[in-house]
């Protein structure tokens, strides 16, 4: 277990993954005030740049859990717990390891609210399109099949 301590690599993983999730965080937050301001031409840059982080974070994650297995211990946070556990000095290690959960966190909790938004968007440009079909009388009707009947 103390090779990857000695050779830094955990360390410098946990700040390449806590970069990343630093700036997804960032690219979630650009998103929800996208999203408040109603300007949704920005949106699909903006969800290429989450793709790229997203890409990043799994691929960092990944060599993580390679360097965790290599060193006989299971990978995921079990394994970062386990090594943590048996190396008491590594605080570095540690804070950023803690951080990285905090902001996973403060991730899905934003990426969630962000989705509550497009659904409620959704959900208002149906209906308003529903009104406007209706004012017009086209009423979309559905044959017993499901299919829309004119």
């Amino acid at each position: 277990m103390n090779e990857i301590l000695n050779s830094g690599t955990l360390c410098e993983i946990l700040q390449l993954e806590l970069e990343a999730m630093q700036t997804f965080l960032a690219l979630l937050e650009r998103e929800q005030a996208i999203l408040a301001d109603g300007d949704i031409n920005e949106l699909p840059l903006l969800t290429g740049d989450k793709d790229r982080v997203a890409d990043q974070l799994s691929q960092l994650e990944v060599r993580r859990n390679q360097l965790l297995t290599t060193a006989g211990l299971p990978g995921g946070a079990q394994g970062v717990e386990i090594w943590l556990s048996a190396n008491h000095a590594e605080s570095s290690i540690e804070c950023a390891w803690k951080q990285l959960l905090d902001l996973a966190r403060c991730a899905k909790a934003l990426n969630l609210t962000n989705a509550a938004i497009v659904s409620n968007h959704l959900l208002h440009t149906q209906r308003s399109l529903s009104a406007l079909q209706s004012a017009a009388g086209q009423v979309t009707l559905y044959s017993a099949k499901g299919l829309t009947a004119f």
